[in-house]
């Protein structure tokens, strides 16, 4: 079926997520509504919880943020009342984002006779035997299956059992206009953000969340310190394990060298602030976008080898890998970089060149374009 289309000319196109808390799935539902080219696309975002942290972000002149409340765990009306907003806004795709949107969409797409659903799965995939069936079930109804990683592709595959030649992989990308090293003294920017006087600045952006083991890096610093390196940690992001953390830097005794910095907007010139990024994730990972992004701005990474790191980091060239839950590991590679700036030099031109060559935000933009104008 063609994609009817405004008398524009454009085809419109929707996003679908739970809310727009800091992450990268919502900053690339965001990033894809930004720069659609307005001769081409009409573009909104609908979202299931209003008020999330990010949507200071989506460019109110060229995207319409809207809201279907859903009220409950399972509210029945949201696709009753989603199937209304489409029909009257005339949408022709439909794209949503992980397993919190999936069947609510396809029911209200079906409903409002939406032409074309596109799905795109990020990181984690639910385990629990009825959402397998109901996984295997939904992405055999949409149009096209996307996963943002071939290790996430494979999850799909070995978990839910889809078939993995149905799934289209279009890796996250970065726009390296925006993420980049910038020609500012390292000591401003972290004045910028109250970290001022700092030896060795170590940095994350990642919710508090179990998966990301931000406990496993602060257990690691004070061996950073008893090993004579006047190491900091500087996180970046907000959830529920935040109280957790806190109390954990206390019992450790670095109160003073853990900066718990919250979300923040202007994430390059945070990242340009860094000695080191690290991504300590256990599992459920896809294609961090943080890394990608401390990957452009010439920031060396520290990552454990799971998920698509080993591929990121161009199994090792590209940046440091290490085996997760393991602190040993994690403790020598940072000590390695503290003690050789050269290293931290040319880890970080061959991170950006990685991210050149491999995840341009060109490429990703214009295979989702593909998409929406294929179906």
């Amino acid at each position: 079926m063609k994609p009817r289309r405004f008398s524009s000319g454009r085809i419109n196109v929707m996003q679908l997520v739970w809310d727009l808390g800091m992450g990268g799935l919502e900053k690339l539902a965001i990033d894809i509504c930004n720069h659609l080219p307005q001769d081409q696309f009409s573009a909104s975002i609908c979202v299931f919880k209003p008020g999330g942290a990010m949507e200071s972000r989506v460019d109110s002149d060229l995207v319409d943020l809207l809201c279907i409340r859903q009220y409950c765990g399972n509210d029945p009306t949201v696709p009753f009342r989603l199937a209304r907003l489409l029909r009257r806004r005339q949408v022709d795709v439909l794209h949503s984002h992980a397993w919190g949107t999936l069947l609510e969409g396809i029911f209200a797409a079906k409903l409002a006779g939406v032409p074309a659903v596109i799905h795109t799965e990020h990181s984690t995939t639910d385990r629990r035997r009825r959402r397998i069936i109901a996984q295997r079930v939904g992405w055999g109804m949409v149009n096209q299956v996307v996963a943002c990683s071939g290790a996430v592709a494979d999850r799909m595959t070995n978990i839910v059992n889809y078939p993995r030649e149905k799934i289209r992989v279009i890796p996250n990308g970065v726009d390296l206009e925006q993420f980049r090293r910038l020609d500012v003294p390292r000591r401003n920017l972290r004045d910028e953000f109250g970290l001022s006087g700092i030896g060795f600045l170590i940095g994350m952006v990642a919710r508090f969340v179990p998966f990301k083991n931000h406990a496993g890096v602060l257990q690691a610093l004070p061996k950073l310190h008893e090993a004579g390196i006047d190491a900091h940690l500087a996180l970046a992001g907000s959830g529920p394990l935040r109280d957790q953390l806190e109390t954990l830097s206390e019992s450790l005794g670095i109160t003073d060298k853990v900066h718990f910095l919250g979300n923040i907007n202007q994430t390059c010139r945070f990242l340009n602030s860094l000695d080191v990024f690290v991504s300590n994730s256990i599992s459920g990972e896809g294609l961090s976008l943080a890394v990608l992004e401390a990957m452009a701005c010439e920031v060396p990474v520290v990552a454990t080898a799971m998920a698509e790191h080993p591929n990121v980091l161009d199994n090792g060239r590209a940046g440091s890998l290490i085996p997760p839950e393991n602190e040993g590991a994690l403790v020598e590679a940072l000590l390695h970089l503290a003690k050789h700036p050269e290293v931290l030099t040319s880890l970080g031109q061959a991170g950006r060149q990685r991210v050149l060559n491999r995840y341009s935000y060109d490429g990703m933009m214009a295979a989702y374009q593909q998409l929406y104008r294929r179906h």
